[in-house]
């Protein structure tokens, strides 16, 4: 980086976990935690571009065997709304009847009791 480029700060909260992880990339790496968060978003943008291309991206050794290779889901579906979904699982009711007949069945199938009941 040359002296004309100004650097932005930036203040970032991890989780202790998170954090861990990074202490061990420090020691492994030899290198400070702004140079591995800066490779990482390097790294994040080959990634974000090769899924944009091509949905792989492939980690060769110096051989250039592939030995891991990351294939990224296509886009996923948006979930469907709650009731889309109830009516697409149950189906939807069906009758040939009409509203006033199906709510004269409802009342004419009610039975009274004769049981006396006190409070």
């Amino acid at each position: 980086m040359t002296n004309t480029q100004k650097m932005v700060r930036l203040n970032l909260d991890l989780s202790p976990e998170l954090n861990q992880i990074l202490d061990e990339l420090v020691n492994k790496t030899g290198t400070s935690k702004s140079d591995v968060l800066r490779q990482a978003i390097r790294l994040m943008q080959v990634m974000v571009i090769a899924k944009e291309e091509t949905e792989k991206l492939g980690i060769s050794e110096a051989n250039q065997l592939i030995v891991n290779e990351v294939i990224f889901p296509s886009e996923q579906q948006p979930k469907p709304h709650p009731s889309e979904a109830f009516l697409e699982t149950f189906g939807t009711w069906e009758d040939t009847r009409t509203a006033e007949e199906i709510v004269e069945e409802i009342y004419s199938s009610r039975t009274v009791s004769d049981r006396n009941y006190s409070l």
